[in-house]
């Protein structure tokens, strides 16, 4: 007698279904799928093929690695610290302290073991979720409400944006609402460091967004919007002459960006149309720390730059426009090596001046070289700027007096290797820089200086100085009435930048210590 066929069993709905959480799981097929090389869903317990053939279905190695996450996990919370709460009977100056040094304590441990073999991290497949830092009364009151951080963005568009584009104007009023749900310590730290940088002078908000920065910094966040607002702190640091903390900032900088990837994002193609703003807004961040590190060390050019030199390879910043926009345009897009159209863009000619800027400080900080063509690229750079500042309209070019200041080292270089060279003697390249300078200073003198203070960055006040000093040299050799009105010019212009940044201020103090210097000579 024949026996009937014996029909599989019905899976419960909750364990065929895909939709299944431990479904969607389970990352490896089952052991009979992968031996027949047949296609496996993945259903837990049993997979649908095996059901239909009614054969035993294993899921090999699971049990295995939920018993490793289990053991991973509890040792992770076993090692995190106990932090006890506050004694109900400490005072409320006590408790006010101990408020202002409480730091998350969440997953610390996990990124410290990221950090400190990120094999083992990656093959335990963890992953580190930003903790939750909370924001105090005070600081949300600075940054007020959406109306607040709209008008704060909007002058910050208008002004420093202009010299040191690094955040996406589009995706940063498209994703503010989310921020303010998701990220709204980072995003509270990037807009205070807006505010900051757009300031005049010093102010008491520097302190509180070096706290507030710290304390995110600390609990173990690693995001974009907070390596924006260290470079902006930066730059504050860096115009207000506020030293060594500036020299720091940048290094520190360096290495956020290294930590999130950064530093390779020039290195990259184009992701595609949808992910470009966040490709470039990464590229852009990694250039202007490029940029500063490259700028600190004119003053001392046997300091060791902090980051690597870009090769020429390396992605430029797309054209501005297209930034400003967000239109994705595949066919300007240029690395060092292609660079040679009039439409990259002024942000991407300050990324050229950076890698020129490279050669300079090592020219300057070895024995004497030959430097004429490295002169004659700058300058090319600088005139190629020329062309798209009076084509776009913009005046005051950051890369142009960056490009005169390495001009001027390399000069100023030679000249002190030359026991036979007098300083007063300058070159055709020197006289050229200088007359510009002083053409820019005169503008500064007649124009609108609340208008000047919006667009000036700090980085033009370094070539006044070095201009300046030039001229003051000359006419101590020989003092005219010629020699003597162009200091006096250049001061004037140092005085009404200085309205804006004080690092010119602490220029104007040097140069009153080499007057003296010359004199006693």
């Amino acid at each position: 007698m024949s026996t009937p066929h014996k029909s599989p069993s019905p899976k419960p709905q909750a364990m065929t279904d895909k939709s299944n959480p431990d479904a969607l799981a389970l990352r490896w097929s089952c052991s009979a799928c992968r031996q027949s090389k047949r296609r496996c869903d993945k259903v837990y317990p049993e997979c649908t093929l095996c059901t239909q053939k009614n054969i035993p279905c294993n899921y090999p190695g699971r049990r295995k690695r939920q018993k490793l996450k289990a053991r991973i996990k509890a040792a992770s919370t076993a090692s995190k610290p106990t932090v006890n709460p506050p004694s109900t009977s400490t005072t409320k100056k006590d408790r006010g302290d101990a408020h202002q040094l409480s730091f998350p304590s969440a997953n610390t441990s996990s990124i410290a073991e990221r950090f400190l073999d990120p094999d083992v991290f990656a093959r335990a497949q963890l992953t580190v979720v930003n903790a939750d830092v909370p924001v105090t009364d005070d600081i949300a009151q600075l940054v007020g409400g959406v109306l607040d951080i709209q008008a704060t963005s909007a002058q910050f568009f208008k002004s420093v944006h202009t010299w040191m584009p690094i955040i996406s104007k589009p995706q940063f009023c498209a994703n503010l609402l989310n921020r303010l749900t998701y990220k709204r310590a980072e995003l509270f730290l990037l807009v205070l460091s807006m505010k900051l940088c757009c300031a005049r002078r010093t102010t008491p908000l520097y302190e509180t967004v070096k706290l507030l920065h710290f304390k995110i910094e600390t609990s173990g966040v690693l995001s974009v919007l907070v390596l924006q607002a260290a470079i902006l702190i930066a730059l504050y640091e860096l115009g207000h002459s506020i030293y060594p903390a500036a020299y720091l900032s940048v290094g520190s900088c360096a290495r956020y960006a290294t930590a999130l990837g950064i530093d390779k994002s020039i290195l990259l193609s184009s992701l595609g149309k949808t992910q470009w703003i966040e490709e470039e807004e990464c590229r852009r961040i990694w250039w202007a720390i490029l940029v500063l590190d490259r700028y600190l060390n004119l003053s001392d050019p046997k300091r060791h730059l902090i980051t690597p030199d870009a090769d020429i390879d390396s992605y430029l910043p797309v054209d501005d426009e297209a930034w400003e926009t967000g239109v994705y345009d595949p066919n300007h897009i240029y690395t060092l090596a292609t660079a040679n159209s009039y439409h990259l863009g002024l942000f991407a000619r300050f990324a050229q001046a950076a890698h020129l800027l490279t050669k300079v400080l090592h020219h300057a900080s070895e024995p004497p070289s030959e430097t004429a063509q490295l002169r004659r690229t700058i300058f090319a750079l600088v005139n190629v700027s020329k062309i798209e500042a009076s084509m776009r309209r913009l005046e005051y070019c950051s890369q142009t007096s960056i490009c005169y200041s390495g001009i001027l080292l390399l000069e100023s270089s030679s000249i002190d290797k030359d026991e036979n060279h007098s300083g007063t003697q300058l070159s055709t390249e020197s006289a050229h820089i200088s007359q510009v300078t002083l053409d820019m200073a005169l503008s500064f003198t007649k124009g609108d200086v609340e208008e000047i203070c919006a667009i000036v960055s700090p980085f033009l006040v370094h070539i006044l100085y070095r201009v300046a000093s030039i001229h003051l040299r000359i006419a101590h050799e020989s003092p005219t009435d010629a020699a003597l009105e162009k200091v006096a010019l250049l001061k004037k212009a140092m005085k009404i930048v200085g309205s804006r940044w004080l690092c010119a201020s602490t220029y104007l103090s040097l140069l009153e210590k080499q007057e003296i210097l010359l004199v006693m000579q």
